[in-house]
Protein backbone atom coordinates (compact mmCIF):
# COMPACT_ATOMS: atom_id res chain seq x y z
CA UNK A 1 0.00 0.00 0.00
CA UNK A 2 1.47 3.43 -1.09
CA UNK A 3 1.65 5.55 1.80
CA UNK A 4 1.50 9.93 1.45
CA UNK A 5 3.56 11.91 4.17
CA UNK A 6 4.09 15.59 4.49
CA UNK A 7 6.94 16.96 6.73
CA UNK A 8 5.45 20.05 8.33
CA UNK A 9 8.43 22.62 8.90
CA UNK A 10 10.47 22.29 11.93
CA UNK A 11 9.72 24.15 15.10
CA UNK A 12 12.97 26.15 16.33
CA UNK A 13 13.24 24.87 19.94
CA UNK A 14 16.20 27.44 20.55
CA UNK A 15 14.55 30.19 20.38
CA UNK A 16 17.74 32.08 18.33
CA UNK A 17 16.35 33.06 14.78
CA UNK A 18 19.94 31.99 13.12
CA UNK A 19 19.00 28.20 13.39
CA UNK A 20 16.11 28.64 11.24
CA UNK A 21 18.08 28.16 8.39
CA UNK A 22 18.79 24.63 9.70
CA UNK A 23 15.39 23.95 11.00
CA UNK A 24 14.12 24.42 7.47
CA UNK A 25 16.89 22.71 5.72
CA UNK A 26 16.69 19.99 7.60
CA UNK A 27 13.12 19.38 7.29
CA UNK A 28 13.27 20.00 3.65
CA UNK A 29 16.43 17.67 3.16
CA UNK A 30 14.57 14.81 4.68
CA UNK A 31 11.83 15.46 2.33
CA UNK A 32 14.23 15.51 -0.49
CA UNK A 33 15.08 11.78 0.83
CA UNK A 34 12.48 10.27 1.71
CA UNK A 35 11.23 10.89 -1.31
CA UNK A 36 13.32 8.64 -3.10
CA UNK A 37 11.81 5.99 -0.81
CA UNK A 38 9.52 3.34 -2.91
CA UNK A 39 5.48 3.35 -1.72
CA UNK A 40 5.91 6.22 -0.06
CA UNK A 41 4.29 9.64 -1.84
CA UNK A 42 6.01 12.94 0.03
CA UNK A 43 4.39 16.50 -0.19
CA UNK A 44 6.44 18.77 -2.05
CA UNK A 45 8.59 21.16 0.38
CA UNK A 46 7.93 23.92 -1.32
CA UNK A 47 3.81 23.11 -0.61
CA UNK A 48 4.49 22.14 3.16
CA UNK A 49 6.22 25.17 3.57
CA UNK A 50 3.26 27.24 3.67
CA UNK A 51 2.58 25.82 6.92
CA UNK A 52 5.25 27.99 8.83
CA UNK A 53 4.52 29.51 11.88
CA UNK A 54 0.23 28.62 10.91
CA UNK A 55 -0.06 26.59 14.11
CA UNK A 56 -2.40 24.08 12.18
CA UNK A 57 -3.01 20.91 13.37
CA UNK A 58 -1.56 17.81 12.16
CA UNK A 59 -4.77 16.44 11.13
CA UNK A 60 -5.36 20.20 9.64
CA UNK A 61 -2.34 20.25 7.29
CA UNK A 62 -3.16 16.45 6.38
CA UNK A 63 -5.98 17.50 5.05
CA UNK A 64 -5.12 20.48 3.05
CA UNK A 65 -1.77 18.74 1.69
CA UNK A 66 -4.10 15.71 0.94
CA UNK A 67 -1.78 13.01 2.84
CA UNK A 68 -2.36 10.17 5.05
CA UNK A 69 0.54 11.10 7.60
CA UNK A 70 1.99 14.18 8.97
CA UNK A 71 5.64 14.26 10.52
CA UNK A 72 6.57 17.33 12.94
CA UNK A 73 9.38 17.77 14.92
CA UNK A 74 11.03 20.08 17.04
CA UNK A 75 14.82 21.09 16.81
CA UNK A 76 16.90 22.67 19.83
CA UNK A 77 20.30 23.60 19.02
CA UNK A 78 22.63 23.91 22.19
CA UNK A 79 26.63 25.30 22.02
CA UNK A 80 27.88 21.64 20.96
CA UNK A 81 24.67 19.61 20.58
CA UNK A 82 21.31 18.87 18.17
CA UNK A 83 18.33 17.40 19.75
CA UNK A 84 15.31 16.81 17.73
CA UNK A 85 11.86 15.64 18.91
CA UNK A 86 9.38 13.78 16.31
CA UNK A 87 5.92 12.60 16.10
CA UNK A 88 4.41 11.29 13.38
CA UNK A 89 0.70 11.81 12.93
CA UNK A 90 -2.26 9.30 10.98
CA UNK A 91 -4.16 12.03 9.41
CA UNK A 92 -7.11 9.97 8.97
CA UNK A 93 -7.34 8.51 12.28
CA UNK A 94 -6.24 11.79 13.88
CA UNK A 95 -4.21 10.26 16.40
CA UNK A 96 0.07 10.03 16.71
CA UNK A 97 1.22 6.99 15.82
CA UNK A 98 5.01 7.21 16.61
CA UNK A 99 7.73 9.46 18.57
CA UNK A 100 11.57 9.75 18.05
CA UNK A 101 14.01 11.25 20.50
CA UNK A 102 17.49 11.80 19.07
CA UNK A 103 20.16 13.77 20.16
CA UNK A 104 24.02 13.87 19.04
CA UNK A 105 27.30 16.39 18.92
CA UNK A 106 26.93 18.95 16.32
CA UNK A 107 30.00 16.78 14.95
CA UNK A 108 27.67 14.38 14.52
CA UNK A 109 24.76 15.77 13.21
CA UNK A 110 24.66 13.37 10.29
CA UNK A 111 24.30 10.37 12.16
CA UNK A 112 21.56 12.30 13.63
CA UNK A 113 19.77 13.05 10.20
CA UNK A 114 20.08 8.85 9.43
CA UNK A 115 18.58 8.02 12.24
CA UNK A 116 15.48 10.36 12.03
CA UNK A 117 14.99 8.94 8.99
CA UNK A 118 15.32 5.51 9.68
CA UNK A 119 13.05 6.10 12.64
CA UNK A 120 10.20 7.63 10.30
CA UNK A 121 10.19 4.41 7.57
CA UNK A 122 9.92 2.50 10.72
CA UNK A 123 7.35 4.44 11.94
CA UNK A 124 4.94 4.50 8.84
CA UNK A 125 5.69 0.95 8.53
CA UNK A 126 6.75 1.02 4.67
CA UNK A 127 9.46 -1.35 3.10
CA UNK A 128 12.03 -0.51 1.71
CA UNK A 129 14.35 -2.83 -0.37
CA UNK A 130 17.96 -2.46 0.99
CA UNK A 131 19.17 -1.47 -2.21
CA UNK A 132 16.92 1.54 -2.04
CA UNK A 133 17.59 2.00 1.15
CA UNK A 134 20.84 3.06 0.45
CA UNK A 135 19.93 5.59 -1.68
CA UNK A 136 17.42 6.66 0.68
CA UNK A 137 19.73 6.95 3.94
CA UNK A 138 22.71 8.02 1.72
CA UNK A 139 24.88 10.34 3.99
CA UNK A 140 25.67 12.94 1.39
CA UNK A 141 29.18 14.57 3.03
CA UNK A 142 30.86 13.48 5.76
CA UNK A 143 31.42 16.98 6.86
CA UNK A 144 29.12 18.64 9.37
CA UNK A 145 30.66 21.89 8.90
CA UNK A 146 29.44 21.40 5.40
CA UNK A 147 26.25 20.00 5.81
CA UNK A 148 25.07 23.13 7.65
CA UNK A 149 26.29 25.20 5.06
CA UNK A 150 24.78 23.37 2.41
CA UNK A 151 21.11 23.89 4.04
CA UNK A 152 21.68 27.55 4.34
CA UNK A 153 22.82 27.86 0.68
CA UNK A 154 19.14 26.65 -0.13
CA UNK A 155 17.73 28.94 1.80
CA UNK A 156 19.51 31.53 -0.32
CA UNK A 157 19.46 29.53 -3.54
CA UNK A 158 15.19 29.61 -3.52
CA UNK A 159 15.35 33.69 -4.62
CA UNK A 160 15.49 34.54 -8.12
CA UNK A 161 17.49 37.70 -7.27
CA UNK A 162 21.33 38.22 -8.07
CA UNK A 163 21.83 38.46 -4.55
CA UNK A 164 20.81 36.08 -3.28
CA UNK A 165 22.38 33.41 -5.95
CA UNK A 166 25.35 35.30 -5.02
CA UNK A 167 25.19 34.27 -1.22
CA UNK A 168 24.05 31.02 -1.83
CA UNK A 169 26.98 30.17 -4.53
CA UNK A 170 29.57 31.84 -1.63
CA UNK A 171 28.12 29.34 0.79
CA UNK A 172 27.74 26.33 -1.87
CA UNK A 173 31.56 26.81 -2.31
CA UNK A 174 32.32 27.29 1.22
CA UNK A 175 30.62 23.96 1.96
CA UNK A 176 32.61 22.50 -1.49
CA UNK A 177 35.79 23.93 0.21
CA UNK A 178 34.85 21.89 3.48
CA UNK A 179 34.62 18.52 1.59
CA UNK A 180 35.95 18.35 -1.96
CA UNK A 181 33.64 14.66 -1.45
CA UNK A 182 30.06 16.24 -1.56
CA UNK A 183 28.32 16.16 -4.36
CA UNK A 184 25.18 17.89 -3.41
CA UNK A 185 27.21 21.15 -2.83
CA UNK A 186 29.69 20.90 -6.15
CA UNK A 187 25.93 20.88 -7.88
CA UNK A 188 24.30 23.54 -6.27
CA UNK A 189 27.78 25.41 -7.07
CA UNK A 190 26.80 24.77 -11.01
CA UNK A 191 23.14 25.72 -10.32
CA UNK A 192 23.76 28.97 -9.00
CA UNK A 193 26.48 29.35 -12.37
CA UNK A 194 24.05 29.09 -14.53
CA UNK A 195 21.28 30.97 -12.58
CA UNK A 196 23.69 34.23 -13.02
CA UNK A 197 24.50 33.50 -16.47
CA UNK A 198 20.80 32.88 -17.66
CA UNK A 199 20.17 36.75 -16.10
CA UNK A 200 22.76 38.53 -15.03
CA UNK A 201 26.52 37.76 -16.23
CA UNK A 202 25.89 35.85 -19.49
CA UNK A 203 30.07 35.25 -19.75
CA UNK A 204 31.79 32.65 -20.38
CA UNK A 205 33.57 32.07 -17.34
CA UNK A 206 30.17 31.66 -15.99
CA UNK A 207 29.32 28.87 -18.20
CA UNK A 208 32.92 27.21 -17.30
CA UNK A 209 32.38 27.74 -13.55
CA UNK A 210 28.82 25.58 -14.03
CA UNK A 211 30.38 23.01 -16.79
CA UNK A 212 33.52 22.27 -14.28
CA UNK A 213 31.05 22.29 -11.16
CA UNK A 214 29.05 20.02 -12.78
CA UNK A 215 31.02 17.73 -14.27
CA UNK A 216 32.76 17.13 -11.17
CA UNK A 217 29.03 16.34 -9.39
CA UNK A 218 28.26 13.83 -11.94
CA UNK A 219 32.08 12.22 -11.58
CA UNK A 220 31.34 11.68 -7.41
CA UNK A 221 28.02 10.64 -7.42
CA UNK A 222 26.63 9.62 -11.43
CA UNK A 223 23.17 8.24 -9.74
CA UNK A 224 22.88 11.59 -7.99
CA UNK A 225 19.54 13.60 -9.58
CA UNK A 226 20.99 16.65 -8.44
CA UNK A 227 24.09 15.41 -10.00
CA UNK A 228 22.03 14.97 -13.63
CA UNK A 229 20.00 18.07 -12.75
CA UNK A 230 23.01 20.51 -12.58
CA UNK A 231 25.02 19.06 -15.66
CA UNK A 232 21.90 19.58 -18.12
CA UNK A 233 21.56 23.42 -16.87
CA UNK A 234 25.51 23.76 -17.58
CA UNK A 235 24.94 21.96 -20.82
CA UNK A 236 22.16 24.26 -21.52
CA UNK A 237 24.02 26.88 -21.45
CA UNK A 238 26.51 25.88 -23.96
CA UNK A 239 23.63 25.30 -26.35
CA UNK A 240 23.62 21.76 -26.28
CA UNK A 241 20.17 21.12 -26.25
CA UNK A 242 19.78 17.58 -26.58
CA UNK A 243 22.53 16.32 -24.10
CA UNK A 244 20.87 18.67 -21.88
CA UNK A 245 17.53 17.52 -22.21
CA UNK A 246 19.30 13.81 -21.76
CA UNK A 247 20.19 14.79 -18.42
CA UNK A 248 16.84 16.28 -17.52
CA UNK A 249 14.97 12.87 -17.99
CA UNK A 250 17.96 11.00 -16.51
CA UNK A 251 17.53 13.37 -13.02
CA UNK A 252 13.64 12.51 -13.44
CA UNK A 253 14.35 8.76 -13.96
CA UNK A 254 16.73 8.55 -10.36
CA UNK A 255 13.63 11.77 -8.96
CA UNK A 256 10.32 11.45 -10.80
CA UNK A 257 8.84 13.88 -8.76
CA UNK A 258 11.95 16.39 -8.89
CA UNK A 259 10.40 19.46 -9.81
CA UNK A 260 12.89 21.62 -10.80
CA UNK A 261 13.84 18.97 -13.39
CA UNK A 262 11.00 19.22 -14.84
CA UNK A 263 10.43 22.92 -15.23
CA UNK A 264 14.30 23.04 -16.43
CA UNK A 265 13.05 20.74 -18.83
CA UNK A 266 9.72 22.29 -20.21
CA UNK A 267 12.08 25.85 -20.47
CA UNK A 268 14.55 23.73 -22.66
CA UNK A 269 11.57 22.61 -25.19
CA UNK A 270 10.51 25.84 -24.77
CA UNK A 271 13.70 27.83 -26.20
CA UNK A 272 13.91 25.24 -28.82
CA UNK A 273 10.54 26.38 -30.25
CA UNK A 274 9.05 23.00 -29.29
CA UNK A 275 5.85 23.82 -27.90
CA UNK A 276 4.26 21.07 -27.65
CA UNK A 277 6.40 18.91 -25.67
CA UNK A 278 6.91 22.73 -23.38
CA UNK A 279 3.64 21.90 -22.45
CA UNK A 280 3.39 19.02 -21.90
CA UNK A 281 6.03 19.11 -19.36
CA UNK A 282 5.26 22.75 -17.88
CA UNK A 283 1.64 20.92 -16.90
CA UNK A 284 3.59 18.14 -15.36
CA UNK A 285 5.56 20.59 -13.72
CA UNK A 286 2.20 22.02 -12.44
CA UNK A 287 1.22 18.94 -11.35
CA UNK A 288 3.96 18.43 -8.80
CA UNK A 289 3.29 21.72 -6.90
CA UNK A 290 -0.18 22.56 -6.84
CA UNK A 291 0.40 26.00 -5.29
CA UNK A 292 3.35 26.92 -7.93
CA UNK A 293 2.14 30.25 -9.89
CA UNK A 294 5.23 30.03 -11.73
CA UNK A 295 5.19 26.99 -14.24
CA UNK A 296 1.50 27.94 -14.95
CA UNK A 297 2.33 31.45 -15.69
CA UNK A 298 4.91 30.06 -18.75
CA UNK A 299 2.45 27.51 -19.33
CA UNK A 300 0.06 30.12 -20.53
CA UNK A 301 2.51 31.97 -22.97
CA UNK A 302 3.15 28.39 -24.53
CA UNK A 303 -0.31 27.81 -24.84
CA UNK A 304 -0.71 31.51 -26.20
CA UNK A 305 2.36 30.73 -28.73
CA UNK A 306 0.30 27.07 -29.48
CA UNK A 307 -2.90 29.46 -30.73
CA UNK A 308 -5.17 27.67 -27.23
CA UNK A 309 -6.12 31.34 -26.03
CA UNK A 310 -9.11 30.07 -23.66
CA UNK A 311 -6.80 27.75 -22.32
CA UNK A 312 -3.77 30.25 -22.35
CA UNK A 313 -6.94 32.25 -20.52
CA UNK A 314 -7.72 29.73 -17.16
CA UNK A 315 -4.02 28.84 -16.84
CA UNK A 316 -3.34 32.55 -16.24
CA UNK A 317 -6.17 33.22 -14.13
CA UNK A 318 -5.37 30.24 -12.09
CA UNK A 319 -1.42 31.50 -11.76
CA UNK A 320 -2.47 34.69 -10.76
CA UNK A 321 -4.69 33.71 -7.63
CA UNK A 322 -1.78 31.55 -6.60
CA UNK A 323 0.66 34.20 -6.82
CA UNK A 324 -1.73 36.31 -5.00
CA UNK A 325 -2.00 33.59 -1.97
CA UNK A 326 1.92 33.60 -2.39
CA UNK A 327 2.27 37.16 -2.06
CA UNK A 328 -0.13 37.23 1.09
CA UNK A 329 2.68 35.53 2.76
CA UNK A 330 5.94 36.93 1.42
CA UNK A 331 4.58 39.92 0.75
CA UNK A 332 8.05 41.24 -0.20
CA UNK A 333 8.83 38.47 -3.57
CA UNK A 334 9.73 40.44 -6.44
CA UNK A 335 9.14 37.28 -8.33
CA UNK A 336 5.76 36.72 -7.54
CA UNK A 337 5.14 40.63 -8.26
CA UNK A 338 7.04 40.72 -11.80
CA UNK A 339 5.14 37.30 -13.29
CA UNK A 340 1.59 38.34 -11.35
CA UNK A 341 2.30 41.34 -13.53
CA UNK A 342 2.05 39.85 -16.99
CA UNK A 343 -0.83 37.50 -15.66
CA UNK A 344 -2.77 40.64 -14.72
CA UNK A 345 -1.98 42.13 -18.04
CA UNK A 346 -2.80 39.06 -20.34
CA UNK A 347 -6.23 38.81 -18.85
CA UNK A 348 -6.63 42.74 -19.80
CA UNK A 349 -6.52 44.21 -15.71
CA UNK A 350 -4.25 47.05 -16.84
CA UNK A 351 -4.36 48.90 -13.88
CA UNK A 352 -3.25 46.54 -11.44
CA UNK A 353 -0.73 44.82 -13.89
CA UNK A 354 1.19 48.45 -13.97
CA UNK A 355 0.74 48.92 -9.94
CA UNK A 356 2.62 44.82 -9.78
CA UNK A 357 5.27 45.84 -12.30
CA UNK A 358 5.70 49.16 -10.45
CA UNK A 359 6.21 47.73 -6.86
CA UNK A 360 8.91 44.57 -8.35
CA UNK A 361 10.73 47.17 -10.15
CA UNK A 362 10.91 49.58 -6.74
CA UNK A 363 12.25 46.84 -4.98
CA UNK A 364 15.18 45.91 -7.23
CA UNK A 365 14.92 48.16 -9.93
CA UNK A 366 18.50 46.87 -11.24
CA UNK A 367 17.96 43.13 -11.32
CA UNK A 368 17.88 41.95 -14.76
CA UNK A 369 15.22 39.30 -13.74
CA UNK A 370 13.36 41.42 -12.38
CA UNK A 371 13.78 44.20 -15.83
CA UNK A 372 13.03 41.43 -18.10
CA UNK A 373 9.42 39.98 -16.54
CA UNK A 374 8.46 43.65 -15.98
CA UNK A 375 9.01 43.97 -20.08
CA UNK A 376 7.23 41.41 -21.09
CA UNK A 377 4.10 42.79 -18.74
CA UNK A 378 4.54 46.18 -20.11
CA UNK A 379 4.68 44.60 -23.89
CA UNK A 380 1.10 43.08 -23.15
CA UNK A 381 -0.05 45.95 -21.83
CA UNK A 382 1.13 47.53 -24.88
CA UNK A 383 3.57 49.90 -23.26
CA UNK A 384 6.01 49.55 -26.32
CA UNK A 385 8.27 52.07 -25.22
CA UNK A 386 8.72 51.46 -21.42
CA UNK A 387 9.03 47.64 -22.60
CA UNK A 388 11.93 48.34 -24.65
CA UNK A 389 13.68 50.73 -21.58
CA UNK A 390 13.09 47.84 -19.52
CA UNK A 391 14.21 45.31 -22.01
CA UNK A 392 17.69 47.85 -22.93
CA UNK A 393 18.30 47.57 -19.40
CA UNK A 394 18.20 44.17 -18.69
CA UNK A 395 20.51 43.21 -21.23
CA UNK A 396 23.05 46.05 -20.26
CA UNK A 397 23.24 44.10 -16.78
CA UNK A 398 23.37 40.56 -17.91
CA UNK A 399 20.73 39.14 -19.44
CA UNK A 400 21.92 36.74 -21.80
CA UNK A 401 18.76 34.57 -23.12
CA UNK A 402 18.54 35.86 -26.41
CA UNK A 403 16.60 32.03 -27.38
CA UNK A 404 14.48 32.49 -24.46
CA UNK A 405 13.62 35.99 -26.05
CA UNK A 406 12.77 35.05 -29.54
CA UNK A 407 10.18 32.48 -28.56
CA UNK A 408 8.60 34.45 -26.01
CA UNK A 409 4.72 34.63 -27.37
CA UNK A 410 4.54 38.12 -24.36
CA UNK A 411 7.35 40.24 -26.48
CA UNK A 412 5.00 39.49 -29.79
CA UNK A 413 4.14 43.01 -29.98
CA UNK A 414 7.32 44.50 -29.74
CA UNK A 415 9.27 42.54 -32.86
CA UNK A 416 8.44 44.58 -35.45
CA UNK A 417 9.28 48.18 -33.43
CA UNK A 418 12.41 49.53 -34.56
CA UNK A 419 14.26 49.73 -31.21
CA UNK A 420 13.41 46.06 -30.57
CA UNK A 421 15.07 45.09 -34.10
CA UNK A 422 17.94 47.20 -33.64
CA UNK A 423 18.40 44.83 -30.18
CA UNK A 424 18.27 42.31 -31.92
CA UNK A 425 20.78 43.24 -34.37
CA UNK A 426 23.40 43.84 -32.08
CA UNK A 427 23.17 40.54 -30.39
Amino acid sequence: MTRSLAILPFSNLSRDPQHEFFTDGLAEDLTEALALAPGLRIAQWSSTRWFKGQHATPAEAGGKLGVSHVLEAGVRRGAGDVQVSARLFDVIENAQIWTGRYARPSSEMLLLRGELIRGTIEGLGVEVPPAERRRVERIPTASARAYELYLEAHEFAAHLLRRSQESALDLFQQAVTADQRFAEAHAGVAVCHAMIFQYWDSSAAQVAAAEEASARALAIAPELAEARFARGLALSLGKDYDAAEQEFAAAIAAKPAYYDAHYFLARTCRTRGRLEDAARWFEAASRLRPEDYQSRQLLASVYVGLGRPDDAKAIQVESLELARRHLERYPDDARALYLGAGALASIGDSTRAREWAKRALAMDPDDSAVLYNVACAYAMLGLHDSAIDCLEQALANGFGHWEWIEHDSDLDSLRKHPRFEALAAKR
